[in-house]
């Protein structure tokens, strides 16, 4: 059997930042969890409780010396088991202007997020 490697299929940079988030949850109200990495069209997070796919969510992002966090809303495409939690990726449906420039910032390497 012949292995390749898995070819990257992302058009968007994405980079990894390891910050503290909240996923807004009917269910249980505001959950924690952890960002892996980050792009403009979405971001991939790690929880201790899966997220439905095709469920959509609110995201709380707090970014270190914002003074403002990144907030969005967006859609589970996956969600995969790990031996310490779970993998989510989200794809980003909507946010405001201000998440939206501080995400640009923290992609492009800008020393102060906006």
């Amino acid at each position: 059997m012949l292995l390749f490697p898995a070819i990257e299929q992302r058009r968007q940079l994405r980079r990894p930042f390891v910050f503290d988030a909240k996923v807004l949850m009917d269910d249980v109200g505001p959950y924690s969890v952890i960002t892996v990495n980050v792009s403009r069209h979405g971001l991939c997070l790690f929880s201790h409780r899966p997220l439905a796919i095709g469920r959509n969510y609110a995201i709380a992002i707090a970014v270190p010396d914002s003074p403002r966090r990144i907030n969005a809303w967006g859609t589970v495409v996956y969600c995969t088991s790990t031996p310490d939690g779970f993998r989510a990726g989200v794809r980003f449906l909507d946010m405001d202007a201000f998440s939206k420039a501080c995400i640009d910032d923290l992609l492009t390497g800008q020393d102060a997020v906006r």
